[in-house]
């Protein structure tokens, strides 16, 4: 895996940061600082989650990663929604995603 998205990803989880998969990542919402959704994700969920993530004041930010690999970056099954809740791994995702090292 040597992309820095992924590995920061990795690395949030392992630090107990991450909140994936819609249920959980819903009721996380309130302490969530960024939200991230699959390229396959369905478009009900799509829906769904941007606008839980709306009334929070979030954006749900596209990313350009199938399920299968977000679900092998953060070592689950296959998972379309991952809320970030650490204000300092929310900017370095954010900084990869606009290509900042």
């Amino acid at each position: 895996m040597n992309d820095r998205f992924l590995m920061t990803l990795g690395l949030a989880r392992r630090a107990a940061k991450l909140c994936y998969g819609f249920d959980m990542t819903v009721a996380a919402l309130w302490q969530a600082k960024a939200v991230f959704l699959s390229s396959d994700c369905a478009e009900r969920t799509r829906k769904n989650i941007e606008r839980a993530a709306k009334e929070q004041g979030l954006a749900a930010i596209p990313l350009p990663y199938d399920k299968e690999t977000l679900g092998a970056a953060i070592g689950t099954k296959p998972v379309c929604i991952i809320g970030v809740t650490d204000q300092g791994f929310a900017g370095s995702l954010l900084k990869c995603i606009e290509g900042g090292k």
